[in-house]
């Protein structure tokens, strides 16, 4: 008879310990009707070249590899997901040892203005995110800037998509 009540009240204890957590997804309670998404090509108001493309396949990634949303055609879609690529900010990392003014290393960052909205163009959400990466300066300093575009596009797009599916 003990060994019973010790158990129903292990068991109790147990199963109370985690009320309230939920496994999976959990997204905000606005966008609890939303199961598809398209992404259009994102604006950009920049003057790189190829950088909406890069931006928007990654945002695309992101959403993939979270799992709350399906990506979907205009017509089909739930809620659209638009971007506008607004400025790329430039500073130094890191300087060279023999000459201070020269930097060795930079931060590049990817300020993105993004809304989600319906099929009425009513705003569901809607943000500023940045992404942030680093460069080495060298001889070609053009190809390095160009190298850091996928990884600062892919530190902003995990920010969207973090917004759109967990609400924080």
């Amino acid at each position: 008879m003990t060994f019973h009540i010790l158990l129903l009240s292990a068991l109790a204890f147990l199963f109370s310990s985690c009320a309230g957590y939920q496994v999976g997804n959990v997204k905000p309670a606005k966008l609890k009707d939303i199961q598809s998404i398209t992404v259009p090509l994102f604006s950009n108001k920049t003057q790189e070249q190829r950088l909406a493309p890069i931006v928007t396949n990654s945002v695309v990634d992101e959403i993939t590899r979270d799992g709350s949303f399906s990506i979907s055609t205009a017509s089909l879609a739930d809620a659209s997901l638009r971007g506008t690529i607004e400025t790329i900010e430039y500073s130094e990392k890191r300087s060279n040892r023999y000459d201070t003014l020269r930097a060795s290393e930079m931060y590049m960052e990817i300020i993105i203005r993004w809304e989600l909205v319906d099929p009425q163009n009513k705003v569901l959400m809607s943000g500023t995110e940045e992404g942030i990466s680093y460069f080495t300066v060298g001889t070609n300093q053009q190809t390095a800037r160009n190298n850091t575009f996928p990884d600062a596009s892919k530190n902003a797009a995990e920010k969207i998509v973090q917004r759109i599916s967990s609400g924080f």
